[in-house]
């Protein structure tokens, strides 16, 4: 997080809305229907997509101005920046092929994304916003207490070419374009109880509560150069594992603790709660098709022998409207202020003179 903080200006801005200062408003209406709950998803057990990132092709004269907004000129550098530490951020959780196709779009979005911050801060200071120094000191408290243990604040700062100073103006640009932001919205009156029950019945696709189930299980790990002996050998550890949890002479939750190479092992096995298209197909068929408490077969995947026990099992429905409501109320009131936002948003695009100079 610290990181983050000081290799680049965040952007308080979204061009659709305020989502990064409005708390949760770009969140969608379906986590209502599928709440995310604590697990170990199989597919993503290890990193496979550790790649290095190939040189941008984007990347030519950063000191060249690609877009002037009234007048004040962004250049190519302040883009790639930003790119920059946002392709890292990314980077573990999509192909490397993936990526480099992504390039683009994401350059495109962050030039928006840094119009539209000049824009909001021209607006924020013709509004002479204030940002007391509690409300700073408290800020930065916060961004401190994020430095790495051992390491001091300004060092950590010299590193990424940044200094306190300008971190600390930062920030305080950021504290008064919140400030600003909420002085907008701060009529927007919050969605009624009718309103959500109007979506709910209006909109029923997105409360749809497909079939999940929860597992916990048991994995003897794969290696690298393993030999079929070796895969014999550790497929029938696996069974001894199973047979002694049946004879009842062994927990699952234990034996998990135990013997198994999963992250999850400290949880005793436990995956949580999750549907179809989150494991890898040979774990989702024998877990899909496995009555519950059952300890079931030894499976094979490409990550290694499991057993399997479900703990709990969802039939598809629709997410009541009680249970939606606590959700969908926020969730409608944020819509109400992200559409304030962006409306004036638009209307500081449509008065300003923006010239794209070059791509």
């Amino acid at each position: 997080m610290f990181n983050n903080l000081v290799k680049i200006k965040v952007l308080m801005i979204l061009p659709v809305a305020a989502s990064l200062v409005l708390t949760g408003c770009d969140e969608e209406v379906s986590s209502i229907a599928a709440p995310a709950s604590e697990q170990v998803n199989l597919a993503q057990t290890e990193d496979l997509f550790s790649q290095p990132i190939k040189p941008n092709p984007l990347t030519s004269d950063p000191n060249a101005v690609v877009v002037r907004v009234n007048g004040e000129g962004i250049t190519r550098g302040e883009i790639l920046e930003v790119l920059n530490a946002a392709m890292q951020q990314v980077a573990g959780q999509v192909p490397p092929q993936q990526l480099q196709q992504m390039q683009a779009q994401m350059y495109n979005n962050i030039q928006e994304q840094l119009i539209t911050q000049k824009l909001m801060d021209v607006a924020v200071a013709a509004a002479n916003v204030k940002v007391s120094e509690e409300v700073l000191a408290e800020a930065m408290e916060k961004i401190t207490s994020n430095i790495p243990e051992g390491q001091d604040l300004e060092t950590t700062l010299a590193v990424h070419g940044t200094t306190l100073a300008e971190l600390t103006e930062n920030i305080k640009q950021q504290l008064a374009t919140r400030k600003f932001v909420e002085s907008k919205t701060e009529g927007v009156p919050e969605a009624t109880e009718a309103e959500a029950k109007e979506f709910y019945v209006s909109n029923p696709d997105r409360f749809k509560k497909p079939e999940s189930i929860s597992a916990s299980h048991i994995l003897i790990k794969f290696e690298e150069g393993d030999t079929d002996a070796l895969k014999v050998e550790k497929k029938a550890e696996l069974e001894k594992i199973r047979a002694d949890i049946i004879a009842g002479t062994l927990s699952f939750e234990e034996a998990a603790k135990t013997y198994s190479g999963c992250p999850s092992a400290a949880q005793g096995g436990s995956l949580g709660t999750f549907g179809k298209g989150q494991m890898v197909p040979e774990f989702e068929l024998a877990a899909f098709t496995q009555e519950k408490d059952e300890v079931g077969d030894v499976i094979e995947t490409s990550f290694g022998y499991h057993i399997i026990m479900v703990t709990d099992r969802q039939e598809e429905g629709l997410v009541s409207f009680e249970e939606a409501k606590e959700q969908l109320i926020p969730f409608l009131s944020n819509q109400k202020k992200q559409q304030v936002i962006a409306d004036f948003i638009k209307s500081l695009r449509d008065s300003a003179t923006i010239e794209i100079v070059s791509k």
